[in-house]
């Protein structure tokens, strides 16, 4: 208490005075160390605390919002960087069409088409990223647990060539492999070669989120003497493709493990699609709008014969003059609504007129087998709905409790890590 002792030679005002100022230097003090606490303590729970929160509770376990935000950071910079190298390679969407004949310039047409349309098609996963991640939070546990149920493993080296493909690493010392143009239709993974252009246009963000995502994330500049890095071991290549991506290593190798379990387990699955199922034999005829689908309903009600009628006023001109005959289809084969009558309708039964994306239609059931055995075409597509649909039913049964709010979304979008692209250059 001496530093606020009065003087006793100092005059009584002056004393006054000296000990105001002591005061409030002294509150002074104490305010900007509470802001200092106050403020630290925010930043603290923002940063740290608030990521502990569980967004999601499957199979006993918790996954934390700050494995969300790492794992949103990863998926999102991919997309983005495939979006950018998309829209590089296809350049803006109002090319003019080439001139007849020049072979050359509509070849060169057509692949830049394909890029355009690559880039629509990761756009769309950029949109739905927020619930597919989660999706796939949920999906892991049930990818791992049924492969140790059938044996299914991931070895060594099939987890290194996935790494090798993800991050586009080569050993130094082994054979190159020839360069190969990135195929439009090819998987999102970005090889570490890669050196994004900007895109024409900012790829819209995942519209349950706030629009600050795309924000977030800067657009690279295309440098034209840059040279990509060739790190000597994979390991470094890892490190760097995680630094590119704002991921990590772990995410990285846990990434590569679980595409190499999903693709085997997946392909397992797939071979024990049944050889036989459900197919229906029908026909159709089809017309413009509705009053003329009535019209056709009134006429075979009227006693006139279906293979006529279909002959005369059908525009399927592949089918018209065989009685608009179909022959045997399954399920996933037709448009939903023309499937959803055709199996809605008994054997010899005729439909109300159905609107479908080609027209109206009105169907007539000629037969109808459960167990039909399938042709080549027909197993390999019920093959790929094989196990998308298996997993899809599992991922419901598990009854997840999702947890992510729109503040934790909000969290995740001012904390997610930006794309890197000076990880794969050389400096």
């Amino acid at each position: 208490m001496a530093w606020f002792a009065s003087d006793p030679e100092a005059a009584p005002a002056t004393v006054r005075e000296t000990r105001e100022a002591r005061i409030a230097t002294v509150v002074l003090g104490a305010i900007v160390v509470v802001s200092v606490v106050v403020t630290t303590g925010a930043v603290t729970w923002d940063r740290f605390l608030y990521g502990r929160q569980a967004m999601l509770k499957v199979d006993g376990s918790e996954i934390s919002v700050e494995t969300y935000r790492s794992w949103f950071s990863y998926r999102q910079n991919l997309l983005i960087a495939s979006i950018q190298q998309a829209e590089s390679m296809g350049g803006p969407a109002s090319q003019p069409t080439p001139a007849p004949g020049d072979s050359a310039a509509s070849q060169a047409y057509s692949m830049k088409e394909m890029w355009r349309q690559r880039a629509s098609q990761l756009q769309g996963q950029l949109n739905s990223l927020s619930a597919n991640l989660t999706d796939e939070f949920i999906e892991r546990p049930i990818i791992r647990a049924e492969a140790r149920r059938r044996n299914v493993i991931a070895t060594p080296d099939e987890i290194e060539a996935e790494l090798r493909s993800i991050t586009g690493w080569q050993d130094p010392a082994g054979t190159p492999t020839p360069g190969i143009t990135p195929s439009p239709m090819g998987a999102t993974p970005v090889p570490a070669t890669l050196t994004p252009a900007p895109p024409t246009a900012s790829p819209t963000p995942d519209p349950a989120l706030p629009t600050a995502t795309a924000v977030r994330t800067p657009r690279p500049t295309a440098t034209s003497r840059a040279r990509a890095r060739r790190p000597n071991t994979l390991d470094q290549a890892i490190a760097d493709f995680a630094r590119f991506a704002g991921g990590s290593p772990e995410i990285i190798r846990e990434d590569a493990e679980i595409a190499v379990l999903r693709r085997k387990l997946g392909e397992t699955i797939a071979d024990e699609t049944p050889k036989t199922g459900e197919q229906v034999k029908a026909r159709h005829i089809l017309v413009a709008d509705e009053d003329a689908a009535k019209k056709v309903v009134e006429r075979v009600k009227g006693g006139e014969s279906f293979d006529t009628v279909a002959a005369e006023v059908s525009t399927d001109g592949s089918n018209k003059d065989k009685g608009g005959d179909l022959g045997w289809f399954g399920k996933g084969m037709m448009v939903s609504e023309f499937e959803t009558a055709a199996y809605a309708l008994k054997v010899g039964e005729m439909s109300a007129p159905v609107k479908t994306q080609f027209g109206w239609h009105v169907i007539r059931l000629d037969d109808r087998d459960a167990t039909k055995p399938l042709d080549d075409a027909q197993w390999s597509r019920a093959k790929e709905e094989t196990f998308p649909k298996w997993l899809e039913k599992e991922r419901e049964a598990k009854g997840a409790e999702r947890l992510l709010t729109e503040s934790m979304r909000e969290w995740v979008v001012r904390n997610v890590t930006p794309l890197d692209p000076t990880a794969l250059r050389d400096s």
